[in-house]
């Protein structure tokens, strides 16, 4: 079981590894056979090549990403929310997003569900 302070540690690690676009640190943080869903309802990305090559392009759009509130843990998966400022100077677009991870027994995240969509998206 996850404890709160490293499920904390890990979304806050998440978001700020997006609007640096520190992709290795960003990876760290995923099981080898991590599974995401960005955003729920599309299909599912697995594996560390799958996942380097999806954050690898997500990063490049991110101007800034903050988290809105603090993380809810429950079990071993914690959901939080944060905002994404994303597109050229003058065209942003903030999306309003809430992530699930569920950790595996090493503490890293196994899946990754984005919940957003057009309705959580203002310029």
């Amino acid at each position: 079981m996850i404890d709160y302070e490293t499920a904390k540690q890990a979304c806050e690690t998440y978001v700020r590894s997006l609007e640096n676009s520190d992709l290795e640190t960003l990876l760290d943080l995923f099981a080898d056979d991590a599974a995401i869903e960005d955003p729920v309802g599309t299909d599912l990305r697995e594996g560390k090549d799958v996942l380097r090559a999806f954050y690898s392009e997500a990063c490049q759009g991110v101007a800034k990403a903050e988290l809105t509130g603090n993380p809810r843990l429950a079990g071993n998966e914690v959901a939080f929310p944060f905002n994404v400022t994303a597109g050229a100077p003058g065209q942003e677009v903030v999306i309003n997003i809430i992530d699930i991870f569920k950790f595996n027994g090493d503490g890293k995240i196994a899946t990754m569900r984005a919940f957003w969509g057009p309705n959580n998206m203002t310029s």
